[in-house]
Protein backbone atom coordinates (compact mmCIF):
# COMPACT_ATOMS: atom_id res chain seq x y z
CA UNK A 1 0.00 0.00 0.00
CA UNK A 2 2.94 2.39 -1.03
CA UNK A 3 0.49 4.96 -2.38
CA UNK A 4 -0.74 5.57 1.28
CA UNK A 5 2.34 6.92 2.33
CA UNK A 6 3.54 10.39 1.90
CA UNK A 7 6.92 10.84 -0.45
CA UNK A 8 9.28 10.56 2.36
CA UNK A 9 8.53 8.41 5.59
CA UNK A 10 10.02 9.00 9.09
CA UNK A 11 10.10 6.32 11.98
CA UNK A 12 11.45 6.76 15.43
CA UNK A 13 13.30 4.06 16.00
CA UNK A 14 14.71 4.61 19.21
CA UNK A 15 14.19 7.65 21.52
CA UNK A 16 17.27 9.58 19.92
CA UNK A 17 17.46 8.37 16.80
CA UNK A 18 14.79 8.66 13.45
CA UNK A 19 14.74 7.31 10.62
CA UNK A 20 14.27 9.03 6.97
CA UNK A 21 13.45 7.20 3.74
CA UNK A 22 12.60 8.07 0.61
CA UNK A 23 10.83 5.12 -2.37
CA UNK A 24 14.15 5.06 -4.02
CA UNK A 25 15.92 3.56 -1.67
CA UNK A 26 17.87 6.65 0.03
CA UNK A 27 17.64 6.06 4.05
CA UNK A 28 19.22 8.98 6.58
CA UNK A 29 19.64 8.60 10.21
CA UNK A 30 18.97 11.77 12.12
CA UNK A 31 19.81 11.81 15.68
CA UNK A 32 16.91 13.89 17.00
CA UNK A 33 18.90 15.73 20.13
CA UNK A 34 21.35 17.78 17.94
CA UNK A 35 19.25 17.03 14.09
CA UNK A 36 22.61 15.58 12.83
CA UNK A 37 22.08 13.90 9.66
CA UNK A 38 23.91 11.07 8.41
CA UNK A 39 23.12 9.31 4.94
CA UNK A 40 22.76 5.33 4.92
CA UNK A 41 23.84 3.11 2.35
CA UNK A 42 21.42 2.42 -0.14
CA UNK A 43 20.12 -0.82 -0.35
CA UNK A 44 20.27 -3.49 -4.21
CA UNK A 45 16.94 -4.88 -2.57
CA UNK A 46 15.47 -1.14 -1.67
CA UNK A 47 16.91 0.41 -4.96
CA UNK A 48 15.58 -2.42 -7.38
CA UNK A 49 11.83 -2.29 -5.44
CA UNK A 50 11.82 1.42 -5.26
CA UNK A 51 9.43 1.68 -2.17
CA UNK A 52 9.22 2.94 1.09
CA UNK A 53 8.61 -0.37 2.68
CA UNK A 54 11.57 -1.84 1.16
CA UNK A 55 14.05 1.42 2.24
CA UNK A 56 12.32 1.77 5.69
CA UNK A 57 13.64 -1.85 6.49
CA UNK A 58 16.71 -1.71 4.82
CA UNK A 59 17.71 1.40 5.92
CA UNK A 60 16.68 -0.20 9.84
CA UNK A 61 19.78 -3.01 8.81
CA UNK A 62 21.96 -0.59 8.06
CA UNK A 63 21.33 1.62 10.70
CA UNK A 64 21.11 -1.49 13.62
CA UNK A 65 24.71 -2.55 12.47
CA UNK A 66 25.93 0.66 12.50
CA UNK A 67 26.72 -0.07 16.16
CA UNK A 68 29.00 -3.32 15.92
CA UNK A 69 32.40 -2.07 16.61
CA UNK A 70 34.28 -4.08 13.49
CA UNK A 71 33.44 -6.47 10.76
CA UNK A 72 35.71 -8.80 12.05
CA UNK A 73 32.86 -9.80 14.66
CA UNK A 74 31.87 -11.78 11.79
CA UNK A 75 35.32 -13.90 11.07
CA UNK A 76 34.76 -17.55 11.93
CA UNK A 77 37.84 -19.49 13.72
CA UNK A 78 36.67 -23.26 13.89
CA UNK A 79 35.88 -22.84 17.51
CA UNK A 80 33.56 -19.55 16.60
CA UNK A 81 31.82 -21.89 14.10
CA UNK A 82 31.37 -24.86 16.05
CA UNK A 83 29.50 -22.03 18.74
CA UNK A 84 27.41 -20.85 15.76
CA UNK A 85 26.36 -24.12 14.87
CA UNK A 86 25.22 -25.11 18.49
CA UNK A 87 23.50 -21.35 18.97
CA UNK A 88 21.87 -22.13 15.76
CA UNK A 89 20.36 -25.33 16.91
CA UNK A 90 19.00 -23.77 20.40
CA UNK A 91 17.21 -20.85 18.13
CA UNK A 92 16.11 -23.00 15.17
CA UNK A 93 14.93 -25.18 16.83
CA UNK A 94 12.04 -22.61 18.79
CA UNK A 95 11.34 -20.82 15.99
CA UNK A 96 8.21 -22.59 14.00
CA UNK A 97 6.43 -22.76 17.24
CA UNK A 98 6.90 -19.08 17.33
CA UNK A 99 5.75 -18.40 14.61
CA UNK A 100 2.69 -20.66 14.84
CA UNK A 101 2.05 -19.14 18.21
CA UNK A 102 2.10 -16.05 16.27
CA UNK A 103 -0.59 -16.32 13.57
CA UNK A 104 -2.77 -17.86 16.61
CA UNK A 105 -2.26 -14.11 17.73
CA UNK A 106 -2.96 -13.00 14.34
CA UNK A 107 -6.28 -15.31 14.22
CA UNK A 108 -7.71 -14.13 17.25
CA UNK A 109 -7.87 -10.65 16.63
CA UNK A 110 -8.63 -11.03 13.38
CA UNK A 111 -5.75 -10.38 10.86
CA UNK A 112 -6.21 -13.38 8.82
CA UNK A 113 -3.55 -12.36 6.08
CA UNK A 114 -0.84 -12.10 8.77
CA UNK A 115 -2.04 -15.39 10.57
CA UNK A 116 -1.53 -16.77 7.02
CA UNK A 117 2.09 -15.31 6.55
CA UNK A 118 3.22 -16.25 10.52
CA UNK A 119 2.15 -19.88 9.23
CA UNK A 120 4.43 -19.47 6.03
CA UNK A 121 7.16 -18.72 7.74
CA UNK A 122 6.71 -21.63 10.48
CA UNK A 123 6.88 -23.98 7.36
CA UNK A 124 9.60 -22.36 5.79
CA UNK A 125 11.82 -23.11 9.08
CA UNK A 126 11.06 -26.02 10.20
CA UNK A 127 13.75 -28.70 10.58
CA UNK A 128 16.58 -26.09 10.47
CA UNK A 129 17.80 -27.14 13.68
CA UNK A 130 18.18 -30.92 12.27
CA UNK A 131 20.28 -29.24 10.04
CA UNK A 132 22.89 -27.83 12.65
CA UNK A 133 22.99 -31.12 14.17
CA UNK A 134 23.69 -32.95 11.41
CA UNK A 135 26.38 -30.43 10.27
CA UNK A 136 28.22 -30.58 14.35
CA UNK A 137 28.07 -34.34 13.81
CA UNK A 138 29.57 -34.00 10.24
CA UNK A 139 32.65 -32.35 12.20
CA UNK A 140 33.40 -35.44 13.99
CA UNK A 141 31.84 -34.03 17.38
CA UNK A 142 29.00 -35.37 19.74
CA UNK A 143 26.29 -33.07 18.75
CA UNK A 144 23.52 -33.48 22.17
CA UNK A 145 26.79 -33.11 25.10
CA UNK A 146 28.55 -30.47 22.56
CA UNK A 147 25.24 -28.22 22.75
CA UNK A 148 24.87 -28.63 25.98
CA UNK A 149 28.34 -27.58 26.65
CA UNK A 150 28.53 -24.81 24.96
CA UNK A 151 25.01 -23.19 24.45
CA UNK A 152 25.58 -19.23 23.56
CA UNK A 153 24.41 -16.78 25.57
CA UNK A 154 22.95 -15.24 22.43
CA UNK A 155 20.83 -18.25 21.33
CA UNK A 156 18.65 -17.98 24.14
CA UNK A 157 18.71 -14.14 23.88
CA UNK A 158 17.75 -14.25 20.39
CA UNK A 159 14.90 -16.67 21.23
CA UNK A 160 13.77 -14.42 24.28
CA UNK A 161 13.71 -11.37 22.46
CA UNK A 162 11.69 -13.30 19.09
CA UNK A 163 8.84 -14.77 21.80
CA UNK A 164 8.50 -10.87 23.28
CA UNK A 165 7.62 -9.23 19.94
CA UNK A 166 5.22 -12.47 19.06
CA UNK A 167 3.70 -12.10 22.72
CA UNK A 168 3.66 -8.17 22.35
CA UNK A 169 0.25 -5.71 22.34
CA UNK A 170 1.51 -5.85 18.76
CA UNK A 171 3.44 -9.11 17.28
CA UNK A 172 3.47 -7.73 13.71
CA UNK A 173 6.74 -6.78 14.77
CA UNK A 174 8.06 -10.32 14.92
CA UNK A 175 8.53 -10.38 11.09
CA UNK A 176 10.98 -7.25 11.57
CA UNK A 177 12.73 -9.55 13.68
CA UNK A 178 12.28 -12.24 11.07
CA UNK A 179 13.13 -10.27 7.84
CA UNK A 180 16.02 -8.64 9.21
CA UNK A 181 17.84 -12.41 10.07
CA UNK A 182 16.84 -13.73 6.93
CA UNK A 183 18.61 -10.03 5.29
CA UNK A 184 21.70 -10.77 6.77
CA UNK A 185 22.06 -14.50 5.49
CA UNK A 186 21.57 -13.32 1.95
CA UNK A 187 25.29 -11.47 2.36
CA UNK A 188 26.99 -15.44 2.96
CA UNK A 189 28.17 -15.86 -0.88
CA UNK A 190 29.69 -18.87 -2.50
CA UNK A 191 33.21 -16.85 -1.41
CA UNK A 192 32.21 -17.28 2.44
CA UNK A 193 31.23 -20.17 2.34
CA UNK A 194 34.62 -21.35 0.71
CA UNK A 195 36.17 -20.21 3.53
CA UNK A 196 34.59 -21.56 6.27
CA UNK A 197 35.06 -24.88 4.63
CA UNK A 198 38.96 -24.19 4.71
CA UNK A 199 38.92 -24.32 8.58
CA UNK A 200 36.98 -27.80 8.11
CA UNK A 201 38.63 -31.05 7.91
CA UNK A 202 38.60 -32.57 4.43
CA UNK A 203 35.66 -33.78 3.02
CA UNK A 204 33.68 -32.81 5.85
CA UNK A 205 29.75 -32.74 5.37
CA UNK A 206 29.21 -29.73 7.82
CA UNK A 207 27.59 -27.22 5.55
CA UNK A 208 24.00 -27.73 5.65
CA UNK A 209 22.60 -24.99 7.63
CA UNK A 210 24.99 -22.52 6.09
CA UNK A 211 23.79 -23.07 2.80
CA UNK A 212 20.55 -23.03 3.29
CA UNK A 213 20.85 -19.72 5.20
CA UNK A 214 23.34 -18.29 2.20
CA UNK A 215 22.19 -16.29 -0.74
CA UNK A 216 23.15 -20.02 -2.22
CA UNK A 217 19.95 -21.11 -0.02
CA UNK A 218 15.92 -19.99 0.09
CA UNK A 219 16.40 -16.62 2.13
CA UNK A 220 17.05 -14.75 -1.25
CA UNK A 221 13.93 -15.69 -2.07
CA UNK A 222 12.69 -15.43 1.34
CA UNK A 223 13.61 -11.65 1.71
CA UNK A 224 11.69 -10.74 -1.65
CA UNK A 225 8.23 -12.62 -0.24
CA UNK A 226 8.89 -10.41 2.73
CA UNK A 227 9.26 -6.91 1.33
CA UNK A 228 6.52 -7.61 -1.28
CA UNK A 229 4.50 -8.65 1.87
CA UNK A 230 5.85 -5.12 4.04
CA UNK A 231 4.82 -3.45 0.72
CA UNK A 232 0.94 -4.69 1.31
CA UNK A 233 0.68 -3.54 5.08
CA UNK A 234 -0.81 -0.23 6.69
CA UNK A 235 1.71 2.19 7.57
CA UNK A 236 1.16 1.57 11.31
CA UNK A 237 1.98 -2.15 10.65
CA UNK A 238 5.15 -1.12 8.64
CA UNK A 239 6.41 1.16 11.57
CA UNK A 240 6.56 -1.34 13.79
CA UNK A 241 8.19 -3.89 11.78
CA UNK A 242 10.93 -1.09 10.49
CA UNK A 243 11.74 -0.81 14.42
CA UNK A 244 11.78 -4.12 14.86
CA UNK A 245 13.95 -4.67 12.61
CA UNK A 246 16.42 -1.59 14.03
CA UNK A 247 16.69 -3.32 17.14
CA UNK A 248 17.57 -6.92 15.60
CA UNK A 249 19.96 -5.50 13.58
CA UNK A 250 21.51 -3.94 16.57
CA UNK A 251 21.60 -6.94 18.93
CA UNK A 252 23.26 -8.40 16.07
CA UNK A 253 25.83 -6.38 16.07
CA UNK A 254 26.08 -6.48 19.86
CA UNK A 255 26.55 -10.06 19.27
CA UNK A 256 30.00 -11.24 19.83
CA UNK A 257 30.01 -9.08 23.41
CA UNK A 258 26.98 -10.99 24.05
CA UNK A 259 29.41 -13.82 23.57
CA UNK A 260 32.13 -12.98 24.60
CA UNK A 261 32.06 -15.18 27.43
CA UNK A 262 32.31 -17.68 25.36
CA UNK A 263 35.61 -17.53 23.81
CA UNK A 264 37.93 -19.90 21.63
CA UNK A 265 39.99 -20.95 25.08
CA UNK A 266 36.74 -21.28 26.95
CA UNK A 267 35.26 -23.47 24.24
CA UNK A 268 38.31 -25.55 23.69
CA UNK A 269 38.63 -25.84 27.39
CA UNK A 270 34.72 -27.15 27.86
CA UNK A 271 35.07 -29.24 25.47
CA UNK A 272 38.54 -30.91 26.06
CA UNK A 273 37.61 -31.12 29.76
CA UNK A 274 34.90 -33.86 28.75
CA UNK A 275 37.07 -35.34 26.80
CA UNK A 276 36.09 -34.06 22.91
CA UNK A 277 38.72 -33.01 20.71
CA UNK A 278 37.89 -30.55 18.43
CA UNK A 279 38.86 -31.56 14.73
CA UNK A 280 39.56 -28.56 13.15
CA UNK A 281 42.16 -27.06 15.99
CA UNK A 282 44.63 -27.99 13.67
CA UNK A 283 44.16 -25.42 10.71
CA UNK A 284 44.42 -22.29 12.36
CA UNK A 285 46.60 -21.11 10.00
CA UNK A 286 43.58 -21.34 7.57
CA UNK A 287 41.77 -19.83 9.99
CA UNK A 288 43.71 -16.58 10.70
CA UNK A 289 43.44 -16.33 7.12
CA UNK A 290 39.46 -16.71 6.72
CA UNK A 291 39.73 -14.33 9.47
CA UNK A 292 42.22 -11.89 7.77
CA UNK A 293 39.71 -12.10 4.10
CA UNK A 294 36.86 -10.77 6.01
Amino acid sequence: MDNFFSPTQCVQISPTKLLIAVPDGRCWLMETASSRVTGLPVSPFAAARASLAAALVEGAVFAGLSHADSLSAIAFTPQRYIRWLTGNYVFAGQMPALFYRAGERFEASGRHDLAEFARQKAKEETGHAELAYRDLEGLGLPAAQTIRLLRPPSADAFVDRFRSYVESDAPVASFGFSYCLERMAVGRDDAFIRKVKAICPPKARAFRFLKVHSNTGADADHVDEQLSFFESLSEADLVLITFATYETARMLAEQPSIDRSLSDEEIDRRLHANGIEIPLAGNKVMADQCKMAN
